[in-house]
């Protein structure tokens, strides 16, 4: 079963609500004058149900309504949905709000927020109505594969005034792209020729088919591996040979070769050796190195100082001893003898008066204390020559062993990364083998995989015969043999054109057909609009007989607007049975709407018929069906709403 409408719900821009409610089953007419509301009501029903499109006529419903919403029921389920008006001019809301469950009331206008969106109403309302996983896939592979959604199902459920009289369209929105083709599509679904269970089967078929067209690529691209593929294997040994995976002594000679390159891919690579920071280790004993260098340089220069201003005391030294030798003559002489113009040897007058005795003694001993420094400093430079060397000796030893740490730190540098590089050309080289190998397909052995290949074909022969196109045909046909039945049923309650013929629905050209003795008559061939409404009232009747018979989701409604349009005159006031403008049109109204009566009490009881119409007959069953008359001040809008500022 699926779902029915229990209440509308039109909510006024100060709060007050409007209810409209119907009987879960059977006839619910609203009869009424024009421009009451009626022809709105499929288009509301429509956008609370997930229609991407806002399409009530603009006018007074637009600008005195602020949401509508929909009381839905479904096997004791509920549902209420519920979705704003955009206004004048506006072609879509964004608000919708929904709530499942049983309702002590409705939600106040206050209470209405968006809490989901169009696309998960719509989402919703295909699991609601009962929906399930299908796909229906096109066997020319022109179009993509379609599936069925509430969308597909509400085009079985509403006839629009413009439609109901159409000879061109039998069902609704079918001059809207793509929508013919897509009912097309998901009628077999729905009328039960194809059911759940086909569309597992359909996953499973695919499944099967990807699978062995895995192994047959495996197996073909295996056998030319080895035949047409010989260079790159022996490029693929020849490397693992030179990086130590492979025995030097191997030589591939059949295809076993591709499990020993599946076993190199199984092996564990390991993970690398921790390897020191050498590169911070050698930068610092290359600066620990050039400090010792810059100190012995240092050390050498200042004994080279040393040494050279000792050697300049040495000379000092003996030229201050020979000036000594000279002068410590002085001793043959007086003290004050000296200083006149005679040589005191020889008493020779000389051109310059000789120095003082007195003044070459204090020369004298000037020399003797210079000497005397330069005796006592010379010790203390020799010692510092010395303890310079030592530490030259000191600084020496530890250069030796700062180089030799350097040496050995830039050799084990090395070593590592010819490791590491090492490790990283095998990385390299099983990432190509694994390339190669998934370019071949999967592992196994030639036999294991022809067993796969016997056992999926095997297997999807099997599923190819649970899903044969024909007998889907087959069963289609035997389907639309019951409606057809049904149809020329109910046709026999009416008086149109072709009575008495065998009335077919043709699923191709989505028309009705009635087959007679000069040859089948579409509905475009038929004419007048007695004609055209009597059939897609009774096309219409006769589906929802077989789809609430097989419990089919699609929505347990149905909405006829103005089935009695051709009838009336065009100044139609108040739709009574006197209205008519003959005899005939009297009689043919009863008979249209003694057939829909006869309907909802023939289809299973989850059926609700919703009638638009101006018409008010005196048959009690008539007035009993009536849930609403919109006349006088009655409408579905009360003239008292305002629009807001």
């Amino acid at each position: 079963m699926s779902f029915v409408i229990r209440a509308l719900v039109l909510y006024g821009h100060d709060g007050r609500q409007r209810v409209l409610r119907f009987r879960e089953h059977g006839l619910n007419i609203i009869t009424g004058r024009s421009k009451t509301g009626k022809s709105a009501i499929i288009d509301i029903v429509d956008y609370c149900l997930g229609r991407g499109s806002y399409n009530v006529a603009e006018g007074f419903i637009r600008e005195r309504v602020s949401w509508f919403a929909l009381h839905l029921v479904r096997d004791g389920d509920e549902a209420f949905v519920a979705r704003d008006n955009p206004g004048p001019a506006a072609n879509s809301g964004s608000k919708v709000y929904l709530r499942r469950g049983a309702l002590d009331g409705y939600p106040e206008r206050d209470d209405l927020e968006k809490n989901t969106t169009g696309t998960s109403l719509k989402e919703f309302m295909t699991k609601f109505a009962g929906i399930e996983e299908n796909e229906h896939r096109p066997s020319s592979g022109t179009r993509d594969p379609l599936r069925a959604n509430i969308s597909h199902a509400l085009l079985l459920c509403f006839q629009k005034q413009g439609t109901i009289a159409n000879q061109d369209y039998l069902f609704h929105r079918m001059n809207e792209e793509f929508l013919p083709q897509a009912l097309r599509d998901t009628l077999p679904y729905y009328l039960g020729v194809v059911g759940e269970d086909h569309f597992r089967l359909l996953s499973e078929r695919d499944r099967l088919r990807e699978r062995l067209r895995a192994l047959e690529t495996v197996q073909g691209a295996r056998l030319r591996a080895v035949d047409q593929s010989r260079s790159r294997v022996a490029r693929m040994v020849s490397d693992g040979k030179r990086l130590g995976l492979i025995v030097q002594d191997y030589q591939p000679v059949d295809d076993g070769v591709f499990a020993l390159f599946e076993e190199i891919l199984e092996r564990d690579a390991g993970a690398p050796d921790v390897v020191p920071d050498f590169g911070e280790t050698i930068r610092a004993l290359q600066g620990e190195q050039t400090t010792l260098q810059r100190k012995l340089e240092e050390l050498n220069r200042d004994v080279h100082a040393t040494q050279a201003f000792l050697a300049d005391q040495s000379a000092f030294s003996r030229e201050a001893a020979e000036q000594r030798a000279r002068l410590s003559s002085l001793g043959l002489y007086n003290d004050d003898d000296g200083g006149g113009p005679t040589c005191p040897v020889c008493d020779s007058t000389l051109p310059a008066p000789l120095p003082k005795i007195s003044e070459m003694r204090r020369s004298l001993a000037r020399v003797d204390e210079q000497l005397e420094a330069v005796g006592r400093d010379s010790p203390h430079l020799v010692e510092h020559i010395e303890r310079q060397r030592v530490e030259i000796d000191k600084t020496t030893d530890t250069l030796r062993i700062v180089q030799s740490n350097l040496r050995r730190a830039m050799i084990e540098d090395e070593t590592a990364r010819l490791a590491q590089n090492q490790m990283i050309e095998q990385a390299r080289y099983m990432g190509r083998l694994a390339n190669f190998l998934e370019t071949l397909g999967s592992a196994g052995s030639a036999e294991d995989r022809t067993d796969a290949i016997e056992d999926a074909k095997a297997r999807l022969a099997a599923l190819r015969d649970r899903i044969s196109a024909d007998d889907i045909a087959s069963r289609l046909e035997t389907c639309l043999d019951f409606i057809s039945d049904k149809m020329t049923a109910y046709s026999e309650r009416l008086d149109l054109e072709y009575a008495g013929s065998r009335l077919r629905l043709d699923l191709r050209k989505l028309t009705v057909v009635a087959n007679t003795p000069s040859g089948p008559i579409a509905l475009q061939r038929m004419g007048s609009g007695e004609n055209w409404v009597g059939y897609h009232v009774l096309t219409l009747l006769a589906l929802h007989w077989w789809l609430r018979e097989r419990s089919r989701p699609v929505p347990g409604f149905l909405i006829f607007d103005q089935p009695t349009q051709t009838y009336y005159p065009a100044d139609v006031v108040d739709g009574s049975i006197e209205g008519f403008r003959q005899d005939d049109d009297r009689i043919a109204v009863q008979r249209l709407f003694e057939l829909m009566h006869h309907a909802c009490g023939e289809i299973a009881p989850a059926f609700q018929l919703i009638v638009l119409d101006h018409a008010h007959l005196a048959d009690d069953w008539f007035g009993e069906a009536i849930i609403e008359e919109w006349r006088g001040e009655n409408a579905l809008v009360p003239l008292d709403w305002q629009a807001p500022p």
